[in-house]
């Protein structure tokens, strides 16, 4: 089966192995990190799209930060789609498919997707094209090495050619960045990495990308 597939992705989530490894407590995670850096504020009413949403876990974070937003999370596993009805229903629509599904939205939401696709800056460009006011795209940050499920690394400007005069915030974010006893036990190994002349290793970081039309 190939990596990042739809089979792919539908077989980990029935299997629950997305679920086993924290899936959902880290989507939740990556959306509470990146609030700050959306700038909308709590009485925004227009409509938010969730792309590749994944199990839905995320809307309860933003149903939480803008509850007159309409709220909609698309995603390529129909299996995905599935439990996000169940579970989240009462909170936003859901839709299974991928980019060229897309109409136009206020706010298009982008979290951890791009760097599993292998046309991450065509669906980039369709995500701008479909977007009426802002588009967040959030990515790891020079990721090494790299998670088995991701393509490419991203630095500053990787959407420049497709998204035009993006705003970049780089950030850390729990059950991705290392963090408390964690994050002093990687200070402490690099202390000897340096004694020992050898490349320190860098805090594991997020990218967002943030364009608007306003």
């Amino acid at each position: 089966m190939k990596l990042n597939s739809k089979g792919y992705w539908d077989a980990r989530f029935s299997s629950g192995d997305w679920q086993s490894r924290g899936g959902e407590i880290q989507t939740m995670a990556f959306v509470n990190a990146q609030l700050p850096y959306y700038g909308l504020s709590e009485g925004f009413a227009g409509q938010i799209v969730d792309f590749g949403c994944g199990l839905g876990s995320g809307m309860a974070v933003l149903r939480n930060a803008f509850p007159q937003a309409t709220l909609l999370g698309i995603d390529i596993s129909e299996t995905a789609i599935e439990h996000a009805r169940i579970h989240y229903g009462d909170l936003a629509q859901f839709e299974a498919g991928d980019h060229t599904m897309l109409s136009d939205a206020d706010v298009i939401i982008c979290s951890n997707v791009l760097e599993h696709l292998d046309d991450d800056l065509s669906v980039a460009r369709v995500l701008w094209e479909r977007t009426a006011k802002y588009l967040f795209i959030t990515v790891p940050y020079q990721e090494s090495p790299l998670n088995p499920e991701h393509l490419r690394t991203y630095n500053s400007g990787h959407f420049d050619r497709v998204v035009p005069n993006c705003a970049e915030h780089v950030f850390p974010s729990k059950y991705w960045s290392e963090y408390g006893r964690r994050h002093f036990h990687l200070h402490l190994k690099n202390l000897g990495r340096r004694l020992r002349g050898r490349p320190v290793r860098q805090r594991k970081m997020q990218i967002m990308f943030r364009a608007d039309r306003t």
